[in-house]
């Protein structure tokens, strides 16, 4: 097989903070202190060490944009490949790179989709420090990244891509069973923070300045199998993927297909405003907005049924506590909502 030519800076790698063993002595990772500047890591080099030795036909997959991420036009999410680096990564921006590559679709371009998947090349644990708890951590990462104050995200680089797609949703599903990261990391189409960038929430704003993020681990050759990182974390991966996932439940009476869901999230007070430049597309508070992070109700669209989404409608919430809430959760929901109004 050609590969596409992703060559790592030839600059000496800096290494962990001292205290860092090596795998499995999590405990002993040293994390910076007050305002310790940290390690100087380029966005590109993380990719071309993560992604080294991709396919000619396979593209890593990035997004990056200014300002608020709760409020950010839904847009901005879709993203573009990686290869060359899209001008819209820049210091000054929220950066995310998914964890998997992707292929090309039957139009002929590349497209950040579950059908064109081509593999798992790096596994994110979400949320260490606040939602997950750092013990948690069983493997020394590959890279740690602060994303917000006293948050982070752990990068475990593989030692090889995963090409069986069954397998590498059971290492990620196993590893959130496991209590290792956030069930917003739940999918192989997931962004993660790269390296360098802002987190521009507004919350996290000091002096009128959004948080710098920052490198507190960058160990490039530090590589796992699947099955080493699932061993580490208690589960039999083989056992995982031989399971079928079990696929959610749609509701006998779901009115998905209808325009009926509009005044009924009005009504119940959940409804905000249409989206801008997108038909069909409505602003809406997360019926499940007491999980989020300071219980913000920004970040979450209702999309009409349309040819789009086989006219059974659409949800997304881009908070980490409900991205994988699907139109089937909404459904599930709304018929809760109407029982409990007619039992009134």
């Amino acid at each position: 097989m050609n590969y596409t030519a992703i060559l790592p800076r030839r600059k000496k790698a800096p290494t962990t903070r001292p205290g860092v063993k090596g795998a499995g002595v999590t405990s002993a990772i040293k994390l910076l202190k007050g305002n310790t500047k940290g390690i100087e890591l380029l966005n590109a080099d993380l990719i071309a060490h993560a992604f080294a030795g991709i396919g000619a036909d396979e593209v890593p997959w990035v997004t990056g944009f200014a300002g608020d991420v709760a409020t950010a036009d839904h847009k901005v999410w879709f993203g573009s490949s990686a290869l060359p680096m899209p001008r819209f990564i820049r210091d000054t921006h929220n950066n995310y790179v998914c964890v998997s590559t992707f292929k090309r679709a039957e139009d002929g371009k590349y497209r950040r989709r579950k059908d064109c998947w081509a593999g798992l090349w790096l596994v994110l644990l979400d949320d260490i420090g606040t939602k997950i708890q750092p013990e948690a951590l069983r493997l020394a990462p590959s890279c740690l990244v602060e994303t917000s104050p006293g948050n982070f995200q752990a990068w475990l680089a593989l030692a090889q891509p995963e090409r069986n797609q069954a397998k590498a949703q059971a290492l990620i599903d196993g590893l959130i069973k496991a209590g290792a990261s956030d069930p917003g990391a739940g999918n192989l189409t997931r962004y993660g923070r790269l390296p360098t960038g802002i987190n521009g929430k507004a919350k996290y704003a000091k002096d009128g300045q959004p948080f710098t993020q920052r490198v507190h681990v960058w160990e490039p050759s530090r590589r796992y199998t699947p099955e080493q990182i699932a061993q580490a974390h208690g589960f039999d991966l083989t056992a995982a993927a031989s399971q079928p996932r079990t696929p959610r439940r749609k509701p006998s009476d779901s009115n998905a297909g209808r325009p009926g869901y509009l005044p009924i999230l009005e009504a119940a007070g959940l409804y905000l405003e249409p989206i801008r430049g997108f038909h069909g597309g409505h602003r809406i508070v997360c019926p499940w907005h007491d999980g989020h992070t300071g219980k913000d109700q920004t970040g979450t669209a209702y999309f009409e049924p349309d040819e789009r989404n086989d006219m059974k409608g659409g949800f997304k919430c881009q908070h980490g506590h409900c991205t994988h809430r699907t139109i089937a959760d909404l459904d599930w929901f709304i018929v809760r909502l109407l029982a409990g109004r007619d039992a009134a």
